[in-house]
């Protein structure tokens, strides 16, 4: 169970970091304006588009391409919750102001949804408003929310992106410094873009198994998983990966 004393110093701590607030705000308008830049292409590709083309076109991806972007600045805020505090050197004064440090990493995570959460919604959200009423103002196919694949993106793509924050999180504790942190979620997150190079067994377990993206094609409805699979991989290994950072704050001081 999170303690709320704990909860609030890890908002404060948070509040405090002007990188932390930046970062929140920018995701969310990098989200819109992705959103806009995507579907503005797309749109100008549909009106000269052949009539098989046009048939092919499939509005809600490509108005959402942005969002591979999107996972890596909510990640990386994740990545700051804990990295900032090795960084400035208050992390010692955390543990020991602690009596266990189970409770700290658990108030971390707490306020890493808080945070994460809003955020994603944010992103999400706006950027699909963005996109599709920059398809439909382009005189391309568009899609409602009520659609039940836009529907399913809307609620369930900001629990994905959460569970990146988290990954953040715990890697910010394994690797307890911003860069070093950042740059293994980006590479994490950006492989699978780049295994189109890969040997085709490798691509196609990469394409299938890789846990950010077969969370992200369940709720799209792309995955060949069922859904409950491909977003259990996230949940699964986001899981072990706090574990792990757990079993690194306990046995390793600052």
């Amino acid at each position: 169970m999170i303690d709320t004393g704990m909860l609030k110093a890890e908002w404060t701590k948070f509040s405090s970091i002007r990188s932390t607030m930046v970062l929140s705000a920018a995701t969310a308008a990098v989200a819109g304006l992705l959103g806009w830049l995507f579907s503005s292409t797309a749109a100008k590709e549909y009106a000269t588009a052949t009539a098989q083309e046009r048939l092919d076109f499939q509005p809600l991806d490509l108005g959402m391409r942005g969002v591979f972007i999107v996972q890596l600045l909510v990640a990386a805020l994740g990545v700051l919750v804990a990295s900032s505090e090795y960084g400035s050197g208050t992390m010692r004064a955390s543990l020991a102001a602690v009596s266990s440090r189970g409770r700290l990493l658990a108030a971390k995570c707490g306020i890493t949804v808080l945070t994460a959460l809003p955020v994603s919604v944010a992103a999400v959200w706006l950027m699909f408003t963005t996109s599709q009423l920059t398809l439909s103002a382009g005189g391309a196919p568009s899609v409602l929310p009520g659609d039940p694949v836009a529907l399913r993106l809307l609620l369930f793509g900001p629990l994905v992106l959460t569970l990146l924050a988290l990954f953040g999180l715990a890697l910010g504790v394994l690797l307890r410094g911003t860069a070093a942190a950042a740059n293994a979620s980006t590479a994490f997150l950006l492989l699978p873009v780049m295994a189109g190079a890969s040997p085709g067994f490798l691509r196609d377990l990469i394409g299938v198994y890789w846990p950010s993206v077969a969370a992200l094609q369940a709720v799209t409805g792309k995955s060949e998983l069922p859904g409950a699979v491909g977003f259990g991989l996230l949940v699964g290994f986001v899981a072990v990966m706090l574990v792990a950072a757990y079993v690194q704050l306990k046995n390793r001081d600052a």
